[in-house]
Order: C-alpha cells, then structure tokens, then sequence
C-alpha cells in the first residue's frame, strides 16, 4: 500500500507525538527508580524512531532538496533538523551501549540521557515548524 507524501507526514506526525508521549513517560519512570522499565521502554522509542527517520523521513528529506525550492533557510532548518535527529540516534546507541557494558562510559551517563532529551525535544520542535510551512 503506497500513502501520498501528506498522508506520510501525518503518520509521521502522529508517530512523533506519540514517541514523545512514550518518552515523557519514560521521563516519569526514572523518576520513580524504574530504571529497567525505562530502559526497556527508550531502546523501543529509538527503534521506532530510526524505523521512521529511514521509512519517511530520509526520503523526505531528499525529495524536498532534489524537486522543491522552498528556499536556503527552509533547507537550513530542515538540514538541523536531520543532523539532531540523527545526533539523538548515535547518542541513544551510545547510552545503550554504554549501559550494557558494551563501551566505556564517557562522563556521566545521566548527562547523555539529558542531551539526548533535550535534542529529541528540539529535534521535534522543528520538525512541528517544518510541518506547519510545508502542510498548513
């Protein structure tokens, strides 16, 4: 089943306010000591994620820059917006990683879950602004 590029970026949008449901209630979890159930519920929000930044989001990216001509700040943001997104995936890999024992721990770990927090949320917040001056 194919979608049309705006029915893609609905999914898309609801996928995104669902993920930072997801991880706000994450967000409580750790507050209540449940560092396992917020462990487990972040490495599914980052699977979901990257499965939505290669599913939607790259080809998105790359038709916007090959056919529309929105303008150099449209593709500024749009090129921030990638490279946060794509910082919160190689962060959350590292986090995972770093958890598990996997690789050495670089600073705090708390610090890197609250980088990647704080960019998750920026990431979303241009995102929104980029919906709204492409679809509305």
């Amino acid at each position: 089943m194919v979608f049309d590029v705006k029915t893609q970026a609905i999914v898309n949008l609801t996928i995104q306010v669902l993920l930072i449901m997801t991880i706000s209630g994450a967000v409580y979890l750790v507050k209540k000591r449940n560092l396992g159930r917020h462990c487990a519920v972040m490495r599914i929000s980052l699977l979901v994620q990257m499965i939505a930044i290669a599913g939607v989001m790259l080809p998105s990216m790359l038709g916007y820059i090959e056919h529309e001509q929105r303008g150099v700040f449209f593709n500024i943001e749009m090129l921030a917006h990638h490279a946060l997104g794509l910082a919160v995936i190689v962060i959350g890999i590292y986090i995972n990683l770093a958890f598990e024992g996997v690789m050495r721990i670089w600073g705090r770990l708390v610090s890197a879950m609250r980088l990647v927090l704080a960019l998750w949320i920026l990431a979303l917040i241009i995102g929104l602004h980029m919906y709204l001056i492409i679809w509305i």
